[in-house]
């Protein structure tokens, strides 16, 4: 009888645990990195799970208010951490050189 309600005690406190924290990207630092890195002034922020990579946790998809240089926006991935400087850019800045002979 002492071992089964020592086992109920174990199990029980178990569950009272907290779960173990996850690090995650937040908003305001994907945002602040746009501002430092691109020229994209950021109209909105679409976040997204990715669960075919264990080393790639978030996907973001922002959309630029000046779309010269990302017309289709900026997409980042993240891996499991807290630091947005582990994120990367995969998107590349676009160059429309022959819009230049459009001002001559």
């Amino acid at each position: 009888m002492l071992a089964h309600s020592a086992s109920a005690l174990a199990l029980a406190g178990g569950l009272l645990l907290p779960a173990p924290a996850r690090a995650e990207v937040k908003e305001y630092q994907i945002r602040r990195m746009l501002m430092l890195k691109t020229e994209c002034t950021v109209t909105g922020l679409d976040i997204a799970r990715i669960a075919d990579d264990p080393r790639l946790r978030e996907r973001f998809l922002a959309t630029c208010e000046n779309v010269s240089h990302y017309p289709d926006g900026v997409e980042i991935v993240c891996p499991d951490t807290e630091d947005e400087r582990d994120c990367t850019l995969l998107t590349a800045k676009r160059e429309f050189p022959h819009l230049r002979l459009l001002a001559r």
